[in-house]
């Protein structure tokens, strides 16, 4: 039966107010009690036996999707003879029909943003595995966020595509003008139905008007009206390319997202107006400086972050030398940042750029995920008339990143003198902070509930300090995570269970080309990628008989060799290689134990390894900037904190004491 305002629904959902209302149920916003967060909660009042079968194997599929441009799924429930519900992230902003009743007629530019960004998520769904169909793309559908974040919305009408199995009418959405003639009746329908209601949404976009219905226009000979002739301001190439997508046979259309992609990208895109000179009182689309909504993998989608004022002002202020400390940096345990938060980068509009892909397979160019909430910097910014030459600290005594459960999920925070700060706030948790070599950008894990060795079902996000831009790597079902910038900073490394099993893979940043790196079989899956100083080879952990054991590869993936030989009974993984390319570290135990872990050292010229500290269980090791020292996790039987080495003289200083979890530390280059 249909909820009400007040209502708590599952014993968690408390309804707030109802956001649509149709014939098979309503769309309603609600609190999430346990997380302390508005959501979407889309409910389907047909609970016969059949359609909870299939709405169970299909919300199922929806919660396993992340991407910049669609709401995470993040949970899903029958109650019997009540109805299905779907729950998902909350977006925030208008929609598109909002936005036209209040500004008019969008200009081209942000047209053309909206279609590259909805083709992104399109490429994504339609990739999955079985492909993923919305199935009611319009402009209510279509939401544009406060920092100007673009979100196809609604999948209470998604489907799966099976073979060549029609879906049932009654799941169907058609609505007038949107939806193409396969889509009425019981005809088979496939990707290209979604490129067709996607061509609809920017033509009504484009002109005020909906387009002709497709149904009309296939049976009885009505013609769509050109999009020229209502809106003689937009493009020959932008109206072509829109009115391809709207074309009644399937065969004429676009046969693929990336396609549409491709003819969106080749219309010219005008400078942008300043907000004010168009329409003085009302909100644009996209802030001024935002960018188009196809990018690169490493920078898609932008989306502010609270942090973002507390890191440039913790970078400045340590290169004025106004924050010193002998303190070394603290590891801590990677959490999972929150996946209704989405992070996306930015990219000039005019270069398209492969999609990665792995043995010539495309990989979708865009991303999930979810926003990162930072508290707003509280450090002291610099003095605008200082302007003193860049102190350099000592080796040892810089920033460093790490992860702790203090607050509940796992959260990433800075240490960059006496105060310990929080990045992140994420019910899903961050983890795996690792900076660019430049230390332009930080890529993180999430979610991560816990610290974990895998991270099924994570994507791997970047944080751009300078462009105040967040990106996520393209995801596929399965999960990304143990990220690893090359020393160059151009490539990344990176474990990955999109084989269903532990493999790792390179991204070139620059290309999106995508490069499984060793190919194993299931039971010898490889983690921890680590590259050498100078990024010639990556040494890495791979299962060997049960044991886990360090090999190196080159950074092509030529030559992979086992490098250190513990025997059957001990566990080596975690590599880092030191400063002079000559010396490996990592971590051993006895095989069948999970803790605790001791340092070990490995010559490569002499091929002999030896105790460092012998009597200290070590764990998550990051190098210092300079090279001479350590930070580790490690346990002093009851907690798990964030310890420093001294490689010259082997002292160990304890840096957090926090009864919380930390773990997960890196220092900032």
């Amino acid at each position: 039966m249909p909820l009400v305002v007040g209502d708590t629904l599952h014993h968690r959902y408390r309804i707030l107010n109802i956001l649509g209302q149709g014939g098979m149920g309503s769309v309603y916003r609600a609190h999430d009690l346990n997380l302390g967060v508005d959501v979407a909660v889309k409910e389907n009042l047909f609970t016969t036996e059949d359609y909870a079968a299939q709405f169970r194997l299909e919300a199922t599929l929806l919660a396993n999707l992340r991407h910049p441009n669609l709401p995470r799924v993040t949970d899903h429930f029958v109650l019997e003879e009540e109805g299905q519900y779907l729950v998902m992230d909350y977006i925030e902003g208008e929609d598109l029909r909002q936005i036209l009743e209040r500004r008019g007629v969008l200009p081209e530019d942000e047209v053309i943003r909206i279609g590259l960004a909805m083709c992104d998520a399109l490429s994504y769904l339609h990739s999955r595995t079985p492909p993923v169909l919305h199935r009611d793309i319009k402009l209510g559908n279509v939401k544009i966020a406060p920092d100007g974040g673009i979100f196809l919305v609604d999948f209470g009408l998604a489907k799966i595509m099976q073979g060549d199995q029609p879906t049932m009418t009654a799941a169907r959405a058609m609505t007038p003008g949107y939806s193409p003639p396969e889509q009425y009746g019981s005809a088979r329908t496939d990707a290209r139905s979604d490129i067709y209601s996607l061509g609809a949404t920017l033509y009504a976009a484009s002109t005020g008007f909906i387009p002709e219905d497709s149904l009309a226009r296939a049976i009885d000979g009505l013609k769509l009206t050109p999009l020229l002739k209502r809106n003689a301001k937009i493009s020959p190439q932008a109206a072509q390319a829109i009115e391809k997508a709207l074309e009644t046979t399937a065969a004429n259309r676009y046969q693929n997202a990336q396609e549409f992609h491709d003819a969106l990208m080749g219309a010219p895109v005008p400078a942008e107006k300043s907000p004010s000179a168009e329409a003085p009182t009302a909100a644009p689309v996209f802030p001024p400086d935002a960018e188009p909504a196809s990018r690169p993998a490493a920078t898609q989608r932008r989306r502010s972050l609270g942090w973002t004022p507390l890191l440039l002002a913790v970078l400045v202020a340590v290169a004025s030398g106004l924050i010193y400390t002998n303190r070394a940096l603290a590891p801590a345990e990677a959490e999972t940042p929150s996946a209704t938060n989405s992070l996306t980068a930015t990219s000039p509009a005019a270069t398209r750029t492969p999609t990665p892909s792995a043995t010539a397979t495309p990989r979708p160019s865009a991303t999930p995920a979810q926003p990162i909430v930072i508290p707003p910097a509280q450090s002291p910014a610099p003095s605008p008339t200082l302007a003193p030459s860049p102190t350099p600290l000592p080796d040892g005594s810089g920033p460093f990143a790490f992860v702790s459960t203090r607050q509940g999920p796992p959260e990433i925070y800075l240490s960059p003198g006496s105060e310990t700060q929080s990045l992140s706030s994420i019910a899903q948790g961050a983890c795996q902070p690792a900076w660019s070599p430049d230390a332009s950008q930080i890529a993180y894990v999430s979610p991560c509930h816990a610290r974990a060795i895998e991270y099924p079902n994570a994507s791997i996000f970047f944080y751009d300090l300078a462009s105040k831009s967040n990106s996520v790597l393209p995801s596929v079902p399965g999960g990304d995570y143990d990220p690893a910038f090359s020393p160059d900073g151009e490539k990344l490394a990176f474990t990955s269970l999109r084989d269903g099993y532990a493999q790792i893979y390179v991204l070139d940043l620059k290309t999106q080309s995508l490069l499984r790196l060793v190919t194993t079989d299931k039971t010898q899956p490889v983690r921890q990628p680590v590259w050498s100083p100078d990024g010639a080879k990556i040494a890495y952990a791979q299962m060997r008989y049960g044991a886990w054991t360090i090999w190196t590869v080159g950074a092509d993936g030529s030559s992979p060799a086992q490098l250190i030989r513990s025997g059957a009974d001990a566990n080596d993984f975690s590599p880092l290689w030191l400063k002079d390319g000559t010396t490996l570290l990592f971590t051993q135990n006895r095989r069948g134990e999970t803790s605790p872990a001791f340092l070990i050292q490995y010559n490569l010229q002499t091929g002999k390894s030896s105790p460092l500290l012998p009597d200290r269980p070590v764990d998550e090791i990051s190098l210092s900037p300079g090279g001479g020292w350590l930070l580790f996790r490690s346990s002093d039987g009851s907690n798990l904190d964030i310890y420093q080495l001294n490689l010259a003289d082997l002292s160990v200083s304890r840096l957090t004491t926090d009864p919380a979890e930390d773990f997960d530390p890196v220092w900032q280059p």
